[in-house]
């Protein structure tokens, strides 16, 4: 798994339902694998005859370097002679991590709880103003 925290997966999942509704018919699966070959998440969906599949990876740092990226076109091109198809790769990040590596065919979602901030990580939540009593 390419993130520790536990505590991460109902962020990530929260974020993956809102662009994928089940709705339309989408599911988000966890840590899958097609032999040697793992991700974070799939989110996917059959439609039309045909089989919609992002692969997800979580990158909790404050840059994403060229060996992650690198690993994660590896991957790319194993599921692609298993003759998986893929949509598009989706990473989350930190929001603010360095994502100059990551080439554009790779959707970067950022984490919205998490925030880059002087090469720290922080845990980022967005306070309601107080407004006093008049």
């Amino acid at each position: 798994m390419g993130f520790a925290q536990d505590s991460m997966h109902s962020y990530i999942e929260r974020d993956l339902k809102k662009k994928f509704p089940e709705t339309e018919g989408w599911q988000i699966e966890r840590d899958p694998s097609w032999g040697a070959v793992t991700f974070d998440y799939q989110v996917w969906r059959r439609r039309f005859g045909t089989i919609q599949r992002y692969p997800v990876d979580v990158r909790i740092d404050t840059r994403v370097p060229a060996d992650v990226v690198r690993d994660l076109q590896d991957r790319l091109v194993a599921l692609a002679s298993q003759e998986v198809k893929v949509t598009r790769p989706i990473l989350f990040v930190p929001t603010g991590a360095d994502i100059s590596a990551v080439p554009d065919h790779v959707d970067v979602i950022p984490l919205k709880v998490l925030k880059v901030e002087e090469g720290d990580i922080l845990w980022w939540r967005k306070t309601a103003l107080h407004h006093p009593e008049h």
